[in-house]
């Protein structure tokens, strides 16, 4: 049984003009001159294409500022636009409804409870759990410091309002330090499951991961899962083994591996060795060849040194400062050249509370300001003595002709001691004139890490990484989405670049339509802030013009960020300008399968060429895309055929299905 309700693509968007060119046409030009110049280093060069503008401002969701923990997009009225979830970390939730023509309306207050939107929030999923027809959401939260308790919030959509009900379905799961949730079908009933990714409790307590939906109610099922580590943050699904039955990719961190990957088949789960150990940040995964296999992509990072900077602007410095056991008899600080003079803010990330002004020396005189928001001028002067390095300390002065010199100690005895693991001091810096010369005193690290691509080769993941291209320019990658963003029929690469204290240029990947890669100058135009710190990248066509657009957190809470650097953080909204390519878009409604279709393999065959999707529900690291499939279909005006792989087994096939629309199927009845 197929339910045809197409939403057709808005006026305008299929007239083809001269200048509204595929990308791939673009791309393969510059391929073929690049092939023919090759002596001269062409193939280095980065395309030049207009693909994004930012539309934050006017859209409602502008001036959201401060720490961010994710975005989650799904369809929560009904309407067929997505709305936006933002847990905001530690401040309120907020529910943001698509009103269409680019704007979101703030209706939170309309649909929860004032004590349901607080908590140390962090990663949440929408999904119809109960198979009532209505989008419900899940929401996880930490743990008091990795020590204590705190619940786990579960809204059951009632069409008005939501309904934590998270207690009396049995997810209310208090000392779970989770982090992102992930829903699944593991036994094949047709009722969703719950997977609760989390880490490793400071006290030794092993809260579950994974709970069973039953009749109205979910019990904890551990044994369906056997992870390797007790932290498991976040999982993926997907399928990798050519059954057309989904798989489970999950992050590890500890002592038990990077990561762990699960065959579903049967409970409880093998794990297939199929993936090396590899640290990563964050999970593509996707069939970037077209060759009907799921590949596999790894965006990664390194962990900073004693001292990371990020640099906003010209004219302004965020550092983070860390001295342990391995480096407390180090000189650690940094220098520049400014005239002018600086506005500084100092806090202690750790231990907190370890600062105050009476820590604070100022130039010749050791003065100390009046309180940790402060501002200094050139006439303080240079350094009066050598830094004390037996309490908590922050040194600052003036040398001629222009540079400015901070130093940091700490508690030497403690640390030495072990009575005390670290201490972090984070800076951050506003000086009246712009700055230069930039340099560290003491150890600093690359954040840059190389990205890692699986290409499945009938089930053997064969790394291609650097004959795709994929690491033309390194960068610290926090987090990645797929997706056909010119709609030529192959799937590109977005990676939000971001080191733990400050954010680097984000970076767009397109595809030439064989599963290789070239660098796209600024992102196509979603090169980002950098200001904050980087958290997620999701994709959504939130104006429904059938082009995935994209949606930026920056107030990530990353490693050593929890303080001044994500403060500045916001959220940005990308729109996809679009070009002359075709489209269609699919949403599913299982009735022997969950109502979500969470599981399914979808392939679509238009002009001899097949597209795989998995409706893995849209989750990664930190967030939810919007689960509604996407592909693209270059100049074809239909696609051939549609072949559904349901969950329950079912297999289920459309053909001559008209393009540019949104098309939503339903699962044969048997």
């Amino acid at each position: 049984m197929l339910r045809d309700t197409p939403v057709k693509h808005r006026a305008g968007l299929a007239a083809t003009t001269a200048s509204a060119r595929s990308y791939r046409n673009v791309l393969h030009g510059t391929v073929l001159l690049c092939a023919l110049t090759l002596m001269a280093g062409c193939v280095k060069q980065e395309l030049t294409l207009d693909v994004f503008e930012e539309v934050t401002a006017g859209s409602g969701l502008e001036g959201l500022t401060g720490m961010t923990y994710g975005a989650t997009w799904g369809d929560f009225d009904g309407d067929g636009l997505a709305d936006v979830y933002l847990t905001h970390h530690l401040d309120a939730a907020g529910l943001y409804r698509n009103a269409g023509a680019g704007r979101f309306e703030d209706v939170t207050a309309k649909h929860f409870a004032p004590e349901d939107i607080v908590a140390d929030k962090h990663g949440s999923a929408w999904a119809d759990f109960d198979n009532d027809g209505r989008t419900d959401l899940v929401q996880l939260t930490g743990a008091v410091k990795g020590v204590g308790a705190e619940p786990k919030l579960l809204f059951n959509n009632r069409g008005d309002r939501f309904v934590n009900v998270a207690d009396t379905v049995g997810v209310v799961n208090p000392d779970g330090r989770t982090r992102m949730p992930l829903w699944l079908d593991l036994n094949g009933d047709g009722k969703l499951d719950l997977l609760h990714g989390a880490e490793i409790r400071l006290d030794g307590r092993m809260p579950p991961f994974v709970f069973l939906q039953g009749d109205a109610h979910f019990e904890p099922f551990d044994a369906a899962l056997g992870f390797k580590s007790r932290s498991a943050p976040f999982c993926v699904l997907t399928e990798l083994t050519g059954d057309n039955r989904p798989e489970l990719i999950c992050r590890l961190l500890g002592q038990g591996g990077a990561l762990q990957v699960f065959d579903l088949a049967d409970l409880p789960a093998r794990s297939l060795d199929i993936l090396p150990q590899t640290a990563f940040e964050d999970i593509a995964a996707a069939d970037f060849d077209n060759d009907g296999r799921i590949d596999v992509f790894l965006t990664r990072k390194n962990a900073p040194g004693p001292l990371a900077f990020g640099r906003p602007a010209d004219r302004q410095i965020v550092a983070s400062l860390r001295i342990d056991k391995h480096n407390l008899d180090k000189p650690l600080g940094f220098r520049f050249r400014s005239n002018g003079k600086l506005s500084l803010r100092l806090a202690a990330a750790s231990p907190e509370g370890a600062l105050s002004p009476a820590h604070i020396h100022l130039g010749t005189t050791g003065a100390h300001p009046n309180s940790l928001n402060f501002e200094v001028s050139p006439e303080i002067g240079p350094l009066a003595q050598p830094v004390a390095r037996g309490e908590t300390a922050v040194h600052m002065g003036f040398t001629a002709p222009d540079q400015w010199e901070i130093l940091v100690a700490a508690p030497r005895e403690a640390l030495a001691a072990g009575a005390l693991k670290q201490q972090e001091i984070q800076a951050s810096l506003v000086a009246s004139e712009p700055i230069a010369q930039l340099e560290a005193i003491g150890e600093t690290k690359p954040e840059e890490a190389p990205a890692r691509l699986f290409m499945n080769r009938e089930g053997e993941m064969r790394e291609e990484s650097d004959k795709r291209g994929v690491n033309t320019r390194p960068l610290a990658g926090a987090n990645v989405v797929a997706g056909d963003f010119d709609n030529d029929m192959d799937v590109d690469l977005f990676i939000l670049a971001s080191g733990d204290i400050g954010q680097q240029e984000n970076q767009l990947l397109l595809n030439d339509g064989k599963g290789h890669f070239r660098v796209v100058k600024a992102a196509g135009g979603a090169a980002g802030s950098r200001s904050g710190v980087g958290d997620s990248a999701t994709t959504v066509d939130f104006d429904g013009d059938g082009f995935l657009d994209l949606f930026v957190a920056n107030g990530g809470s990353m490693g050593r960020s929890l303080g001044l650097p994500s403060d500045g953080g916001n959220y940005q909204l990308f729109r996809n300008k679009g070009n002359g390519n075709h489209w269609l878009m699919i949403d599913l409604e299982g009735t022997r399968s969950n109502r979500d279709g969470i599981g399914a393999i979808v392939r679509v065959t238009a002009g001899k060429i097949t597209q795989t999707r998995v409706q893995d529900g849209g989750v990664h690291y930190r967030s939810q895309n919007h689960s509604r499939l996407h592909f693209g279909l270059a100049k074809h005006t239909q696609a051939d055929t549609i072949t559904i792989h349901w969950p329950s087994g079912q297999i289920q096939q459309l053909k001559a299905i008209e393009a540019n629309q949104v098309l939503r199927v339903t699962e044969p009845t048997p």
